[in-house]
């Protein structure tokens, strides 16, 4: 290969990616790459660096979230957010964010790209997991007045074994019942729905960021042999969302279930209480979970690698 240009033409098949014919990066990711040639050039950076603009972005895409958000509240749900500016919660990336760098691809290493709109974004999955540990640890340093060196495993394994068993009605802590109320147990359907967290971003804005993970012992993790000294470090690139990326986070509260709850004589009056006062008093309720999802995004991260400061948000 001559060139760069020549290169990627050739990667692509007559897809041109520097006159930007492709609209979906997911597909350009996912679908158009030739492993085979990326392997022999070695030119994966090359082919990484080609994408990291956004070609084309689905313009009405908030109005869309927002049609959604109505036609969920048309049956009964609550939007969490009403009173926030344009209805949903905004944070930006702190640093790198990197969610499903463990999914499976021909580039060792992936990442979460929605597969219609072609865009990266934050599962509801994973946001529903992150700001269900954040409520988790918030009552366990509320039972535990230890410091981090003097907590047991015991301890956090006792809590874990009431917060995530399956009964519902019947508790005396009410940390712990509106956990389960909001988050759900293996027989009980959550009253919180969390939505897709996509970004802020204009059509042909640079949103993504190259890294790099240098592994020393390649052998030792994938052929069981003992580490040495002796092995050759081998660089993986792999694709990131930059550093000041605004991402829109919705919540919604199921209004109609919850009252239908406080209707129905198998649950008890603890149950009903808490949930009669998130029906008159809303803004409770809003609060705590902005809480929530504040101290998940801002203390603990969500998606890959956040020991390391990864899906930070401020």
């Amino acid at each position: 290969m001559k060139n760069y240009k020549e290169l990627m033409n050739y990667l692509y098949s007559g897809v041109s990616l520097n006159d930007s014919k492709y609209e979906n990066v997911s597909l350009a990711l996912h679908k158009l790459i030739k492993m085979d040639i990326v392997e022999k050039t070695k030119n994966k950076r090359f082919f990484l660096n080609s994408i990291i603009k956004v070609p084309k972005v689905i313009e009405n895409l908030p109005k869309r979230i927002a049609n959604q958000r109505k036609i969920l509240e048309k049956c009964g749900y609550k939007n969490l957010f009403e009173d926030e500016n344009e209805k949903c919660l905004k944070f930006s990336t702190s640093f790198r964010l990197v969610v499903g760098l463990g999914a499976g691809h021909v580039l060792e290493n992936s990442l979460a790209l929605h597969h219609i709109f072609g865009i990266p974004y934050i599962p509801s999955s994973a946001l529903k997991g992150v700001v269900r540990m954040a409520s988790f640890w918030e009552i366990f340093e509320k039972e535990n007045k230890k410091s981090d060196k003097e907590i047991e495993d015991k301890e956090v394994e006792d809590l874990q074994k009431q917060v995530y068993d399956n009964e519902i009605s019947n508790f005396d802590n009410e940390d712990i019942l509106k956990h389960k109320l909001l988050f759900g147990t293996q027989n009980f359907k959550g009253l919180l729905i969390f939505f897709d967290a996509f970004p802020e971003i204009q059509e042909n804005q640079e949103i993504f960021e190259l890294d790099v993970m240098t592994p020393h012992y390649s052998k030792y993790y994938t052929q069981n042999q003992l580490p040495g000294d002796w092995e050759n470090p081998n660089p993986i690139v792999f694709l990131t969302v930059k550093k000041g990326i605004n991402f829109c986070f919705n919540v919604l509260f199921d209004k109609f279930r919850a009252e239908e709850i406080c209707k129905n004589k198998n649950f008890s009056q603890e149950v009903k209480k808490i949930i009669e006062e998130w029906l008159s008093n809303s803004s409770n309720l809003s609060n705590l979970v902005k809480n929530w999802i504040e101290a998940a995004l801002k203390e603990y991260g969500v998606g890959a690698k956040t020991r390391l400061g990864y899906g930070i948000f401020e």
